[in-house]
């Protein structure tokens, strides 16, 4: 037990040193190296979002900017994992379609902002469709990875001993490749709250990417570095959250196999 709790404030101890250090140095920064308009210092951060916080303006776009990352990242993990399933386990289909996969890959969100306007107008289906693309092909690729790389040797095991495929693809295949799904979910959550920026700055009226963009036009960089600062630490959030709840539900799935 005391070991336990040692680690955790060791742990505590580091997470808020690290914080600590990161604001030190930005103050110093701001105040001594560059000019306070171009990095305003923390306090003058934290004093420009306090209103904001208190009107519930930050709020707002907070909520908006969720919304629509949730769906294109729900969205696009759930097709990617479905179809990541199938190009795994199917040889033909998988050496049909990898190489347009790796061609559209590399095409990230904000070269598809022309082709979601003139798809989608300036409407939401267009932020959803630029979060989707950003989250997609992450999840495809590990999971592909994933279900391909499931020990062969087990595989013809199980096949010895009269498993049969449902069986194989339940016991081996899915926790085989549930390390990389959960490892590409984590990749592109990232990448989601990265592409929500560009969808918002063209054409909305709320969320971060507007807030970003609007301040950047009336040149209030503090109000810019809130932005900025909402969006690390929403990211931040969800991902611990993320973490959280994916190693909750391991566990759960590991101890479910293991008694059946």
């Amino acid at each position: 037990m005391n070991l336990g709790k040692n680690f955790k404030m060791r742990k505590a101890l580091f997470f808020f040193s690290s914080i600590f250090t990161a604001f030190a140095l930005w103050h110093i920064l701001s105040t001594y190296l560059f000019n306070p308009f171009l990095i305003p210092p923390p306090l003058v951060v934290f004093q420009t979002a306090w209103p904001m916080i208190l009107s519930g303006e930050i709020f707002h776009h907070i909520g908006i900017s969720l919304v629509r990352v949730c769906v294109g990242f729900i969205s696009g993990c759930f097709i990617a994992i479905l179809l990541g399933v199938v190009l795994g386990r199917i040889n033909f289909i998988y050496e049909l379609f990898d190489p347009i996969i790796e061609f559209m890959r590399y095409l990230s969100p904000t070269a598809m902002i022309p082709i979601a306007i003139i798809w989608f107008g300036i409407g939401e289906f267009s932020k959803y469709f630029l979060i989707f693309w950003g989250t997609f092909f992450i999840v495809l690729v590990n999971t592909i990875a994933g279900v391909m790389r499931a020990p062969l040797v087990r595989q013809r095991a199980a096949v010895c001993l009269g498993a049969t495929q449902l069986q194989i693809f339940r016991y081996i295949i899915i926790p085989s490749a549930t390390p990389y799904i959960v490892t590409g979910m984590r990749i592109a959550m990232a990448s989601a709250f990265m592409s929500i920026i560009p969808a918002e700055i063209l054409a909305a009226d709320s969320g971060i990417g507007f807030l970003l963009q609007n301040s950047s036009m009336l040149l209030q960089t503090n109000r810019i570095f809130v932005a900025l600062l909402t969006i690390s630490l929403i990211g931040f959030a969800f991902d611990r959250l993320f973490r959280m709840i994916v190693d909750r539900l391991l566990a759960r799935y590991m101890s479910t196999l293991l008694s059946t």
